[in-house]
């Protein structure tokens, strides 16, 4: 009996000892495995392909003074696209209500595609004032697509769509591609997306398109919309935000922009439209001197993409063009002066043959800028372009001080497009072209390819 008790007494006390022992025991490891909150608010991402929709219409009416508005949908017709096909049918009122509330003139369009047994199909949904037309193509593209059925060519039928539809030349049409797929093309040469995005691109300048994406994050759909003045929208919540200006080198991120003469007069412009100016004379202050040969024909180009942000953003504006050189080794300067307006064909025309010699910016700010005479209601804008810093010269008494104040008593905003004063300055600019942009409320870029200044001048 005694033996018992203590056989069941040491067995109380070892089941308490390890009933205690699991109690202040810590938790598994794998329990301590929690989700990383950061990680995962870094992962979501709002996708609404109505407000996707209706943000596009906004913008498309933002500046109709013309009240027309034209919509050309690209819908991608493979299996996978079922569900986004419905959210596009359903959310299409939304958008005809954003447009009603500006215009009573739209009209839309549509071009399906996909790849049906490895051959790919487009088709085209000429122009209708009245959207269930498009609506009514929408529903045939989804009851279509069946498991045999790819995404398609995407690449080839923008570049159906934008050889085919007839576009009216007084408005900015608005085409949205819609796909969850990459885009792609069937021509067979090397390279052959980027050369068949080139040609979209023309297209698009050509016809007065702005390219949109609800699609995936691909560089191609990034830099469609960069370079026809569009917008990316994500198709679904995997997909990250992409903009073809934006690249890295590196480490480093920077603005692809600033890599390109063309990409500035661009920025420039998109600068100009944020301030919402009225009526705005525009005038180059444009280095006429020999340095500059081989930028002219990017600089022609520059002034295509500024024409095409202004009339999108629908900016009155008028362009002129102050020229200037000088012969060589400080010789006496020449400054011309063509006050607004110009057509931009003429701009692009004067920016050609440039002349042999030097060049003196300041001699150009003092003697042209007075001469303009910008009549009161409109905006000075003065956007120098020169691949040299500015020479100091002292026989006519022109100093940075003076040129600045030129400007300032002309109401103008300067931009500059410039030179590089030495590769071991830690502001690169020189100091006239970068506080001119600054005190007039402009901004200041080295031009890419810009000739390192001689110390000496």
């Amino acid at each position: 009996m005694k033996n018992w008790i203590l056989l069941l007494t040491g067995s109380l006390l070892i089941g308490w000892t390890l009933a205690a022992t699991a109690q202040v025991q810590p938790p598994r490891r794998k329990q301590r495995m929690l989700v990383n909150t950061a990680a995962k608010k870094e992962k979501t991402f709002t996708v609404d392909i109505g407000e996707s929709l209706k943000d596009i219409a906004k913008r498309a009416t933002q500046h109709s003074q013309n009240s027309k508005v034209d919509v050309v949908f690209v819908v991608d017709g493979g299996w996978r696209m079922g569900s986004v096909i419905a959210e596009l049918e359903k959310h299409l009122v939304e958008m005809l209500g954003v447009i009603e509330q500006k215009t009573m003139d739209y009209r839309f369009a549509l071009v399906g595609f996909q790849a049906v047994q490895g051959e790919p199909r487009v088709s085209l949904h000429q122009w209708q004032s009245d959207y269930l037309g498009v609506e009514n193509a929408l529903r045939e593209i989804r009851v279509k697509s069946g498991n045999n059925v790819e995404s398609g060519y995407g690449l080839d039928a923008l570049m159906k769509g934008l050889n085919e539809f007839e576009f009216r030349t007084d408005i900015a049409t608005q085409l949205i591609v819609v796909s969850n797929s990459r885009m792609r093309t069937s021509w067979p040469e090397a390279k052959a997306k980027s050369k068949v995005a080139e040609q979209l691109i023309a297209l698009c300048h050509q016809n007065n398109v702005h390219l949109n994406f609800i699609g995936i994050s691909e560089k191609v759909q990034a830099e469609l919309t960069d370079e026809t003045g569009g917008k990316w929208y994500p198709v679904d919540a995997t997909q990250r935000p992409m903009s073809g200006q934006r690249i890295r080198s590196g480490d480093t991120i920077a603005d692809k922009a600033l890599l390109r003469i063309d990409g500035l007069f661009k920025r420039i412009a998109e600068n100009l439209v944020e301030s919402r100016p009225g009526k705005v004379d525009v005038v180059f202050v444009f280095d006429y001197s020999r340095s500059m040969e081989r930028k002219v024909a990017a600089a022609c180009d520059g002034i295509d993409r500024m024409v095409s942000v202004f009339n999108a953003a629908g900016i009155d504006y008028r362009f002129g063009l102050i020229r200037f050189w000088a012969g060589i080794g400080g010789g006496e300067s020449t400054v011309v002066i063509t006050k607004p307006s110009l057509e931009p064909q003429q701009v692009k025309s004067l920016f050609r043959l440039p002349k042999m010699g030097d060049e003196h910016l300041l001699d150009a700010i003092m003697e042209g800028v007075p001469k303009l005479r910008t009549p009161a209601e409109r905006e000075l804008v003065l956007v120098i372009v020169t691949d040299e810093t500015t020479s100091q010269r002292t026989d006519k008494g022109y100093t940075a001080g003076k040129a600045i104040a030129v400007c300032r008593g002309a109401r103008a905003r300067v931009y500059v497009i410039g030179g590089v004063s030495s590769m071991s300055s830690k502001t690169l600019g020189d100091n006239f072209q970068r506080q001119v942009a600054q005190l007039t409320k402009g901004i200041h870029y080295i031009m890419p390819g810009a000739t390192i200044a001689d110390p000496r001048r």
